[in-house]
């Protein structure tokens, strides 16, 4: 019960560190640009988000559980990019190519997970390879060019709004409800937190490890693969370059939101706010005209700030 309350006051301490570099950076940009604040650009920043929101929610889970999953971004590129062959070229209905498209998603992330548990290789390793063949799949698909024309009624849907809010930010908020429920209210959530902990102990407790990090795999597959459709959708394309170096900033959202980078701690909120602050900061920095070489430079400071953190935490 202490230990319970413990880890919960931590987590609460990392989101409002998180909140406070959130409002720092906000502060600071609406400061330095008079259109940061507008309605319009809160929306870009939310809408832009959708993607690498989804990419990090998957990934808090696969954190959360002691592993690293490097495949999300070469995984989001294969679904759109499948998705937009099955429609444009294949002549699909949208109502099986999402579905289809989205469940591809999960299965990299299931067989990424099984390879993990019969090799009882580093899943930053097997994660690896997967990224290396789902970006290649994209790039067969496609033949190495984007998928263009997409059906009408497709688009328009994708990038209409509903109850008030644009697609991709309904969705968003629907991920993030999922994954909290998950994550908090289920066995499975439970389950993936004690292994992130401590592995040994888990086994120990009886908690089946292999299964678990099967599912969280292949949430993450699932998450990644809603990613790419919300990308391709935005695009109105599918791309078989697309999202190249999201898998590291999704990371760095999830450990800035307060994850153990070694597993046994993470939040959804956490990883929520520390995707507004990477997306505050990029847009911010849009804003400003700084350059995307800059822009890069930024992300990977954050990055290594964030890794130091997380490394400091688990000392605690």
């Amino acid at each position: 019960m202490f230990a319970r309350l413990f880890t919960q006051n931590q987590n609460r301490l990392y989101i409002a560190q998180c909140l406070l570099f959130l409002a720092a950076l906000g502060a600071f940009f609406s400061l330095a640009s008079p259109y940061f604040l507008s309605l319009g650009n809160v929306n870009n920043v939310l809408t832009a988000g959708a993607v690498i929101g989804l990419m990090a929610i998957g990934a808090t889970f696969v954190i959360a559980s002691g592993g690293i999953d490097l495949s999300s971004a070469g995984v989001m590129a294969f679904c759109g990019t499948l998705c937009a062959f099955c429609l444009q070229k294949g002549g699909w209905s949208p109502w099986l190519a999402l579905p289809f498209s989205i469940g591809l998603g999960g299965l990299c992330g299931f067989l990424t997970g099984f390879l993990v548990n019969i090799t009882e290789a580093p899943s930053f390793i097997v994660s690896l390879g997967m990224m290396s063949v789902a970006r290649a799949a994209a790039y067969i698909v496609s033949k190495g060019m984007p998928i263009y024309g997409l059906p009408d009624n497709v688009i328009s849907a994708g990038q209409g709004q509903m109850l008030g809010l644009q697609v991709p930010v309904l969705l968003l908020i629907v991920g993030i409800v999922l994954a909290w429920i998950l994550l908090t209210q289920t066995q499975f959530g439970l389950h993936t937190l004690i292994l992130g902990d401590n592995a040994f102990a888990a086994q120990a407790m009886g908690v089946p490890a292999g299964r678990v990090r099967l599912k969280t795999f292949t949430l993450a597959g699932i998450y990644s693969g809603v990613a790419g459709i919300i990308f391709m959708l935005r695009t109105n394309s599918g791309d078989p370059t697309a999202g190249q170096g999201y898998e590291l900033i999704a990371i760095t959202a999830v450990i800035l939101g307060g994850a153990n980078l070694f597993g046994g701690r993470a939040t959804i909120i956490g990883t929520v706010l520390g995707v507004l602050c990477l997306g505050v900061l990029q847009n911010g920095l849009n804003l400003l005209a700084v350059s995307t070489y800059y822009q890069t430079l930024f992300v990977g400071l954050v990055l290594i700030a964030a890794a130091f953190l997380s490394r400091v935490r688990s000392q605690r």
